[in-house]
């Protein structure tokens, strides 16, 4: 019968819908995480037990030749000798000294000082990005060109969901996340759209059958509305303007998108409930108890987490905490939907 064929898409899809998202978010937060946990080191220097002192020249250390490859194992420090042989190591606290020292050419030259502990920096102690790098040259020219190119877009970071250290969006604003974020979730919002209007066509063939009658549609103008609200999203993202409007017009879009998200699942799921003794040939009814109970707890969840942002003062940290934790939890919906479909 034709209404397999939509239970059979609709299993299709919801998978796909769930899966391309975390595709999209995984991908942008590894590349975020490994580019922000390595450093550029000069490709000039030589990182042997033995720091040769080295003449002060501008041209050369304001030369754009630097390396991940090329880097020391362990700890370094760098100083900077001045023509009165005082010696200065290169950090914030010294920072305006050594600008100014440069400036009046009292520079004399610099080196470096080894220490015994492992540098978290050095890709050399990474293993599997270090061969990935030795081995094809390119992907380093390619990962320099954007580490200068965003320096400020990239930090270390242990575990959002835990920590917060990031957003999401922070994390697939950037060349080349955006290039990964942006067609994957416009991707998988064309296939949650296809998921929604799928259900729309089983219950419209199963009513024209005479198995079911007077559903309700609204799960289907809502679920389109996210799809329409998501992709809005992305391609707005990492699009900066010098606008309040644009500001709140963003932060509009993605509220709206949870929201009609929501409700097209509370709809949906009320249908279901609605016609479970008709469909319990083609449903499973303990998916059905657990989808309703996902339903009922990300409802409320939503709210609080509303009411919270909107009345009380959370932390930066906190609000990524709750972003990475609530999408990735909302996305369970359409792997609980690829379940109960028998």
């Amino acid at each position: 019968m034709e209404y397999f064929s939509f239970i059979r898409k609709i299993k299709i899809y919801s998978i796909l819908s769930g899966i391309i998202p975390v595709l999209a978010i995984g991908l942008c937060l590894l590349l975020y995480k490994n580019i922000g946990s390595i450093k550029l080191y000069p490709d000039w220097v030589n990182w042997g037990d033995n720091q040769p002192y080295s003449e002060w020249n501008n041209e050369l250390n304001n030369t754009k030749n630097i390396s991940f490859t090329n880097c020391p194992e362990t700890k370094i420090k760098e100083y900077y000798l001045l023509k009165d042989e005082k010696e200065l190591e290169n950090s914030e606290k010294n920072h305006l000294i050594i600008k100014k020292a440069i400036k009046d050419d009292e520079m004399k030259g610099h080196f470096y000082k080894k220490e015994s502990s492992i540098n978290k920096y050095c890709i050399k102690n990474k293993p599997i990005l270090n061969k990935i790098l030795t081995t094809f040259p390119s992907v380093e020219i390619f990962l320099i060109k954007i580490k200068l190119e965003n320096e400020s877009g990239f930090s270390e970071v242990k575990n959002p969901f835990l920590f917060g250290e990031v957003s999401i969006s922070r994390t697939a604003r950037y060349f080349p996340a955006n290039f990964i974020f942006k067609p994957l979730i416009i991707l998988g919002a064309l296939f949650l759209f296809l998921y929604w209007k799928n259900n729309l066509n089983l219950f419209s063939k199963l009513e024209k059958e005479n198995i079911l009658n007077n559903f309700s549609k609204k799960f289907f103008y809502f679920g389109s509305l996210s799809c329409i609200f998501l992709i809005f999203h992305a391609i707005f993202l990492g699009l900066d303007f010098d606008s309040k409007f644009f500001l709140k017009m963003r932060r509009f879009i993605i509220i709206f998108f949870i929201l009609f998200e929501v409700f097209a699942q509370i709809f949906l799921t009320k249908n279901l409930y609605k016609y479970r003794e008709e469909l319990k040939k083609y449903i499973n009814p303990i998916m059905l108890k657990i989808k309703i109970a996902f339903v009922i707890i990300v409802f409320f969840t939503t709210c609080v987490a509303f009411a919270f942002l909107y009345y009380g003062e959370p932390s930066t940290e906190f609000k990524h905490i709750l972003e990475w934790n609530y999408f990735s939890f909302l996305l369970l919906f359409y792997f609980l939907s690829r379940l109960l479909w028998k």
